[in-house]
Order: C-alpha cells, then sequence, then structure tokens
C-alpha cells in the first residue's frame, strides 16, 4: 500500500492552490502543504526515527557522503525553487515536471530515485542516447537524506521484479542499506554499492536544503543565474570514472 494516498483531501488542498496565483506567487504555500501533508501521514523528517542513527554511523564508515540525482535542465527552476517531488506528489500540487521515466515499472511513483556515490550509468547513458536534443544536469545531495527522510534501499533496479516485488518492510532499515554494499569487488570505493544500478527510493518529497552541487557536461542558457559547475565525471560509465577520475 502506498505510503501517501492520494485520495485524501489534499487534492481539494492542491485545486485552491493551483487557483490562487502564478506558481512564482504561490511557493511559500505549496511548500506549506507539503510540510503540513507529510507531517499528517509520517513521512519524511516525521518518519520513524528509531534506525536512523545506525544509518548514519555505517555511512560515516562508508565514507558515504553523496546521493545523486540525474534530470533535464529545463526541470532545474522547478527544483531549485521547491526541491525534488516524487511522480504522485507534482500531481497533488499541480507542480507541472518532465520525467526521466514515464513508466515507472517500479510502481513507486511516490518515491523518488537516487544513486549512492556515483549516478545509474547504464540508466543514464540510456536517456541520453533516447533523447540526444536534451541538455542533462546531474545533482549531488547531502547523503542526511537516508537517515533524515524516509528512504528505501534497493540493491538493484529497482523496476527488477525482486525489487519491484519486495515489500517495503524488507527494503527498509539500516540492514536493508548494507545489502547494497554485499560481496563489494576490491574496485570500488568502500562509499560505491556493489550494482551500479542500485537505488535509493525517497519518500514523496526532498527539500532543496539537501542539494549541494550541479553537474553540467556544457554550459546551458537556461541556468544563466544558477551556480552549477562544467564538469563530465558523472556522465561516464562508472568503472571508467573510478579509474580515471577520482584518482
Amino acid at each position: 500500500m502506498p505510503l501517501l494516498e492520494l485520495n485524501s483531501p489534499n487534492i481539494l488542498f492542491s485545486t485552491l492552490i493551483a487557483d490562487l496565483g502564478s506558481y512564482q506567487n504561490t511557493i511559500s504555500l505549496r511548500l506549506e502543504l507539503i510540510d503540513a501533508v507529510m507531517k499528517h501521514y509520517g513521512l519524511g523528517k516525521y518518519a520513524n526515527i528509531d534506525d536512523k542513527e545506525l544509518i548514519k554511523q555505517f555511512c560515516s564508515e562508508r565514507g558515504i557522503t553523496t546521493l545523486i540525482h540525474f534530470t533535464k535542465v529545463k526541470n532545474l527552476k522547478s527544483i531549485l525553487d521547491i526541491g525534488l517531488n516524487s511522480k504522485d506528489y507534482n500531481n497533488e500540487i499541480s507542480k507541472g515536471h518532465i520525467y526521466n521515466d514515464a513508466n515507472r515499472f517500479d510502481y513507486r511513483t511516490h518515491m523518488i530515485s537516487l544513486s549512492v556515490s556515483y549516478p545509474n550509468d547504464k540508466m543514464f547513458y540510456k536517456y541520453r542516447q533516447a533523447q540526444p536534443e536534451e541538455s542533462w544536469a546531474v545533482l549531488e545531495i547531502s547523503a542526511r537524506v537516508l537517515w533524515e527522510l524516509d528512504c528505501l534501499f534497493c540493491p538493484a533496479n529497482a523496476a527488477s521484479s525482486s525489487i519491484a516485488s519486495a515489500t517495503e518492510e524488507s527494503l527498509s532499515g539500516s540492514v536493508a542499506l548494507k545489502q547494497l554494499f554485499n560481496n563489494q569487488p576490491i574496485n570500488l570505493r568502500a562509499c560505491d554499492p556493489t550494482d551500479s544500478q542500485a537505488e535509493i527510493l525517497v519518500n514523496s518529497h526532498i527539500p532543496k536544503e539537501y542539494i549541494q552541487s550541479i553537474y553540467l557536461d556544457k554550459p546551458s542558457e537556461l541556468l544563466a543565474n544558477t551556480d552549477f559547475r562544467i564538469n563530465n565525471t558523472y556522465f561516464h560509465n562508472r568503472q571508467y570514472a573510478l579509474s580515471h577520475c577520482f584518482n
């Protein structure tokens, strides 16, 4: 059962917000709505924190400091305004967004997909090849998300049959996080999950304050007033990057 039930009074609130004015004029109200819904459902920073300290300790031991999310450059303005939202959450607050994966075969559309330390190189390459006209950005996000927000830990691609059919309980907590690093080969850093397609699924919303850096492989006029870096490190195959970019 999804952690966020869309058949709720919040849909009415979303409709009311859409009628209040332009998007820029309703940012603060939208943020209040996000926080209120998260508090009501016990999501994100309001979720169970019993196991969070163990997750924080594990990340410290392995040097896990960064999570990764890739997106189209055209999405960055809204992300920097209000943060990262799941597909379902964007629908609730009437926020337009262009999605990388329109199908979401993991069926967890109330979740936001992140990677640990390096992008899901296979999926990132696939999307860039399928849409060569698009400009892409890679966001570095603080690993604090892992113990401060509500997450699922997937040791393989979330759309794989074994993960898509798994219960959310089995993918939660410090034990599930540690499984991402089982049988890790020696050519990886301690902070790299065994499978380059391992995913962190974050429930509903990631506030913009967790975003640390933005990387592009080429300049973009769409980001004229945005702080970003030109660096193609995250645009390679993971093994190539580990061999040539992190020495």
